[in-house]
């Protein structure tokens, strides 16, 4: 039994007519017969009572046409979700961030997405530098989103790009000031981030005789931007950070313009070369829409 006799044999209950049935079908009325015919020889009974007038079911027919139909309602849901899955309007998209920041930069795109393609499953999941490289590659996460990797098995599009300001806690005595400069941060302990050899790289790159080092207290080291928060909460020290509008309690903590430090903050999406996860490619274009860099 397949699902072209189940549709024939549907219409002709439908619509009480082979004729009517072979034209909403586009197909000859003889074709349908014959289908109908080889149906009721498989199943040995008959489903239809034929005179010259009138086509009806007979009691077989009506039983085997409410199985049929959900039958028939089962097959079409499945066609359509397959078809949904292979473009990517259905599925899921395993994410990882490494930092408040990068969660800041994107929850508009996963917003905006979920309410574009809500049959796809979001899952997210924040990772330290070398777990997100490796959930890459092996296919744990499909994306994920950081300021420097390097790979030639992964991909990179840059998303987001700005300046950091001085993360203060609100008590702190320069919260009164709109502009820092260096001097004012001479006596102060400044939360500095555990830097492996890419982020090394990185930030000596932007730092030259015009733009030196900044000869500073940094005996406090974190490994990512969520405790340098924490600190700067409890009023431990200060930070040189994005401004973050998410994920922190404002009345705790403040951003100020600051003439210190020069060396951006990048989001950027990394994503193995060789995913094949349809969501995916959607989930970019998302992104695209959103920044553009």
């Amino acid at each position: 039994m397949d699902f072209k006799k189940l549709r024939y044999f549907s219409e002709v209950a439908r619509l009480k007519s082979f004729s009517k049935a072979a034209k909403v079908l586009y197909v000859s009325q003889t074709a349908i017969s014959q289908q109908i015919a080889a149906m009721e020889s498989e199943l040995g009974v008959e489903l239809f009572y034929r005179d010259k007038k009138n086509v009806r079911l007979t009691l077989p027919g009506e039983v085997f046409l409410q199985d049929s139909g959900r039958l028939l309602k089962l097959y079409e849901n499945a066609v359509i979700k397959t078809r949904e899955v292979s473009s990517g309007s259905e599925g899921m998209i395993k994410i990882g961030f490494f930092s408040m920041f990068d969660r800041d930069v994107i929850a508009p795109v996963l917003s905006s997405f979920h309410q574009r393609y809500p049959k796809v499953k979001l899952s997210i999941v924040q990772c330290n530098y070398e777990d997100m490289k490796l959930n890459i590659l092996n296919g744990t996460i499909d994306i994920g989103f950081y300021f420097q990797m390097e790979s030639e098995e992964i991909e990179e599009m840059k998303v987001y790009q700005t300046f950091p300001k001085l993360c203060l806690s609100r008590n702190h005595r320069l919260s009164g000031k709109t502009l820092i400069h260096p001097e004012d941060l001479k006596t102060e302990q400044v939360i500095s981030y555990i830097k492996n050899k890419e982020q090394s790289d990185y930030y000596k790159a932007h730092h030259n005789s015009d733009n030196p080092i900044l000869p500073i207290d940094n005996s406090i080291l974190v490994e990512n931007m969520d405790d340098a928060v924490m600190l700067v909460s409890m009023n431990a020290g200060v930070s040189f950070l994005p401004e973050i509008s998410g994920f922190i309690n404002h009345d705790q903590i403040m951003f100020i313009s600051q003439e210190v430090e020069k060396v951006p903050f990048d989001v950027n999406a990394y994503w193995s070369k060789d995913n094949t996860n349809p969501v995916l490619s959607r989930f970019l274009e998302e992104i695209k829409e959103k920044y553009s860099l």
